[in-house]
């Protein structure tokens, strides 16, 4: 009896360790096939690759990816290892319709719709470049006003009590009420002369303000001020006035005239009475003749008939003598300062002039 009993068990052992173990693993529940004739489980042994496997199987290497696709568990195409189970199709070229039908539903759009878009107008170019010319003691040019003007402060003294101050001197000063000066701040320095008449009409033009320099604030009392001279143009005194002082720039933009003015020289700086080139002139026309700086002038002469050579007067033409010219660089109310850019012969005070314009 215990001997048939074994027999029965041995049996039965081999019976189940010869049982194919494909068909139950075939019954696994699988994403990609819908039923469980589809796939089935294949078993990485030594040796083994994708591209083996799916040659063996399918007679074609290339549809390893399709394999890796279909088994995310496998994180390295190149790398696997034996044990490692593989879920495949019985018949790849079924999966390969099915995931390419998926795979081309899922990539087609729709075409845009373009819409016809009128482009905007190229930008315009840009405007010409505007000649200038390059002036280095714009900061030293004077003006004209009609009245004597005060200032907003006044030098008392030169730390050393001199009569004559000139740059790097420390200097007292006395402002007005009105001015609360600061540490660091600038002012011009200049001092007004008599009354100027008009070379020609005699009447009564203004006064001339000529700069003598600039100095720096460095020390403010409730009395007085300390200040340093950085620039000293002409000899300073005690008792030459402030003005504020704001930065000048050197490079004058030339514009010509547009419509033809004439005017006179009223004055030179330093009231020399022969003018060359570069000197300062002072002219008798302003913003208010819509005169601005950068503006040229020709200087001319109109000659007398006396002059000419003996004829017929009436026949004879006087032509202008053009004698030099003039660049307007800065501009008051009714006068300008302007500098002598070319002499042909040496001028003087009231000689006329008349604005170079476009045409």
């Amino acid at each position: 009896m215990k001997r048939t009993i074994l027999i029965c068990l041995m049996v039965g052992t081999l019976l189940l360790a010869f049982t194919p173990t494909l068909h139950v693993r075939a019954q696994e529940a699988t994403p990609y096939g819908e039923t469980d004739q589809e796939t089935y489980i294949h078993v990485v042994v030594k040796g083994d690759t994708l591209w083996d496997i799916c040659e063996d199987l399918y007679a074609n290497p290339w549809v390893w990816p399709k394999v890796w696709q279909m088994n995310p568990h496998i994180t390295n195409p190149h790398w696997i290892y034996p044990g490692t189970e593989l879920r495949v199709y019985y018949e790849v070229a079924r999966f390969f319709e099915e995931s390419t039908a998926v795979e081309e539903t899922a990539v087609v759009e729709e075409a845009p719709v373009v819409e016809d878009v009128t482009p905007p107008p190229p930008p315009p170019p840009p405007p010409p470049k505007v000649p200038t010319i390059t002036f280095s003691e714009i900061e030293q040019v004077g003006f004209i006003t009609p009245f004597q003007p005060k200032g907003v402060g006044m030098i008392l003294a030169e730390e050393r009590k001199r009569k004559l101050i000139g740059a790097a001197d420390k200097v007292y000063l006395k402002f007005r009420k009105s001015t609360q000066p600061a540490v660091g701040d600038r002012f011009f320095i200049f001092r007004t002369s008599l009354l100027i008449k008009h070379p020609l009409t005699k009447k009564d033009v203004g006064y001339l303000n000529t700069i003598t320099g600039i100095l720096e604030i460095t020390y403010v009392a409730p009395d007085h001020a300390i200040a340093i001279v950085r620039s000293s143009y002409k000899s300073i005194a005690p008792k030459d006035k402030l003005l504020p002082y704001k930065k000048r720039s050197e490079e004058i933009a030339l514009h010509d005239g547009t419509e033809p003015k004439k005017g006179s020289i009223i004055l030179s700086r330093g009231h020399t009475r022969l003018i060359a080139d570069g000197q300062i002139v002072f002219i008798d026309l302003g913003a208010n003749d819509e005169i601005k700086a950068g503006n040229r002038f020709e200087v001319f002469r109109q000659p007398q008939a006396e002059d000419l050579l003996a004829g017929d007067e009436s026949k004879i033409m006087l032509k202008v003598q053009p004698i030099g010219e003039l660049l307007v660089l800065a501009v008051e109310q009714e006068t300008a300062a302007a500098v002598v850019t070319k002499s042909l012969n040496e001028f003087m005070p009231g000689e006329k002039i008349r604005l170079i314009t476009e045409n």
